[in-house]
């Protein structure tokens, strides 16, 4: 079990990937809110912990795309982006020396 540090460490690391994916394209403005992507952070962590397949967190992020933020989702490339944060999170909060 991750401790709160760890666990705050890591929301911030994972909030940071998808702005800088900012796949609605507003992180260049530096008055925006960095708390834009937050909805899909829990969802993915989630998805992170339980190994979901980059098929499972790519049709996640999809649907949050086209749902939530209204946009056509044919003009990104979810796979690269679920594939990255796979490997981000395998590599910082999977490998053995952070367990347990």
């Amino acid at each position: 079990m991750l401790s709160k540090e760890q666990s705050r460490a890591q929301w911030s690391e994972l909030r940071a990937l998808m702005c800088e994916w900012d796949p609605i394209g507003v992180m260049g403005d530096p008055d925006w809110p960095r708390d834009e992507y937050d909805c899909m952070v829990g969802p993915v962590m989630r998805l992170l912990e339980s190994d979901a397949s980059d098929a499972d967190i790519a049709a996640y992020l999809r649907g949050e795309i086209a749902d939530h933020f209204g946009l056509s989702p044919e003009h990104y490339d979810f796979q690269s982006v679920a594939r990255r944060t796979r490997a981000w999170f395998q590599e910082r909060w999977a490998a053995p020396q952070n367990a347990g």
